[in-house]
C-alpha cells in the first residue's frame, strides 16, 4: 500500500493547487482595485456628454428636459469594484469613464489631459451617466493640467 500513497498524496496537492490558483488570481486582481468613497487621484480628458429625457417618460427625472454631464475620459484605466448584477456580490472592473461630480465650476471640455482629486462614488440609482462618479473636493484646486513628460 505504500506506493500508492505517494502518488495520491501528490495528486491531491495538485488537486488543490489548482482549485487554488484562481481565487488567488482573484485576490491580486483585486488588490489594486479601488472601493466606493476611497480617495483616489486620476487623469484624462474633460468632456461633456448630453441625455435627453422622452417627453411622455413620468418615472424619468428628466421627462422632456436635456442633462448634460462632465465626464472625464481616464488616460489609464481604473479598476472598481462593482456590484454584479445578479447577487450584489462585488466584482472588480475597468473603468474608462468617470461622471466628475462637484458645486463648482469645471473646465470646458478640451484635449489637455487634467488631473482630478477626489471621491470614488457609485450611481445608486442610475441617475447619472456612468456607473462610477468621482466627487470633487469643495474648494479644493483639485484639478490641475497635466504637464507632458518629454
Amino acid at each position: 500500500m505504500k506506493p500508492f500513497i505517494a502518488p495520491a498524496a501528490a495528486t491531491l496537492i495538485w488537486l488543490l493547487g489548482e482549485l487554488a490558483a484562481p481565487m488567488s488570481a482573484y485576490a491580486q486582481s483585486t488588490d489594486n482595485c479601488v472601493y466606493e468613497r476611497d480617495p483616489v487621484t486620476v487623469s484624462g480628458e474633460v468632456h461633456r456628454k448630453h441625455r435627453k429625457g422622452a417627453p411622455d417618460d413620468e418615472d424619468s427625472y428628466l421627462r422632456g428636459r436635456t442633462d448634460t454631464a462632465i465626464i472625464l475620459k481616464l488616460q489609464h484605466s481604473l479598476c472598481v469594484m462593482l456590484p454584479d448584477d445578479v447577487n450584489l456580490a462585488l466584482r472588480p472592473r475597468r473603468i474608462h469613464e468617470l461622471q466628475l461630480i462637484t458645486d463648482e465650476r469645471l473646465p470646458r471640455s478640451s484635449e489637455r489631459i487634467r488631473r482630478f482629486e477626489g471621491t470614488v462614488l457609485l450611481d445608486q440609482d442610475g441617475s447619472h451617466q456612468t456607473p462610477v462618479l468621482l466627487e470633487i473636493k469643495p474648494g479644493d484646486d483639485s484639478y490641475k493640467p497635466v504637464r507632458k513628460q518629454r
